[in-house]
């Protein structure tokens, strides 16, 4: 074997070696980080939406820490209208070692959506951060969720998608009315449960209109609201 061929020779394997070196060090690397999520599940750091896990933002936090990533509100605006309070949130994830930005996420928030039709302004301005930071972090973390075994969607951007669920409030609302109508006890009892148990709206409207339906006449009636003295007149008219 000439000079050249021992060079080439040697510039292959060190090369090789490298090559081995940095893989194995990445993977023990990912390894241990694997096992770090494991915090995620112990300190519940995720929504179970429809039987899957989704990470919440602080999960994505946790895992861009341990790679040295942090994120950056870089802009927060108002796109509030007369009737709408609309926040949107730029964020940007940035490598601790040398600032370099790895990636943006881009993030709205608005009262409009069901889950968010009482939230004040300043909840709507943070949310609209919230969604921001997870989805800065998921454009560059989203295979690693998913390899821990947890959905790659942040969960906060599933939010608007769930269901709006009945108050407490509403549901005293029916609970209030129940004493108002010609229902049974055995009635009552069953009617309680059902309020109890309601979990949509569908549900409610349904309850609702059931009362509705059975309420008693309004002179048999213990103080009378002032929309049970407008439905009486109506139909007296009528």
């Amino acid at each position: 074997m000439n000079l050249k061929d021992k060079i080439i020779h040697y510039v292959v394997y060190g090369s090789l070696c490298l090559i081995v070196y940095i893989s194995v060090c990445i993977f023990f690397e990912i390894h241990s980080l694997y096992q770090k999520l494991t915090f995620v599940t112990e300190r519940k750091l995720t929504a179970n939406i429809q039987g899957k896990n989704y990470p919440l933002v602080e999960a994505w936090q946790f895992a861009g820490s341990q790679l040295g990533l942090i994120p950056v509100v870089k802009e927060v605006k108002n796109l509030s209208t007369d009737t709408e309070l609309k926040y949107e949130a730029i964020v940007e994830v940035i490598r601790l070692t040398d600032s370099v930005v790895l990636s943006r996420g881009y993030a709205v928030c608005s009262n409009k959506e069901n889950s968010k039709r009482r939230f004040d302004e300043y909840a709507i301005a943070s949310m609209a951060q919230t969604r921001a930071v997870g989805k800065a972090y998921r454009n560059i973390l989203a295979w690693l969720m998913k390899a821990a075994g947890f959905e790659a969607t942040p969960a906060e951007e599933m939010d608007f998608n769930q269901e709006p669920i009945p108050s407490e409030e509403e549901k005293l609302i029916l609970k209030v009315m129940l004493n108002d109508t010609d229902m049974t006890i055995d009635e009552i009892d069953l009617a309680k449960n059902a309020i109890e148990i309601c979990n949509d709206y569908k549900t409610y409207q349904k309850i609702l209109y059931r009362l509705e339906v059975r309420k008693k006449p309004i002179d048999q009636i213990t103080n009378p609201s002032q929309k049970d003295i407008n439905q009486h007149l109506k139909k007296t008219i009528k």
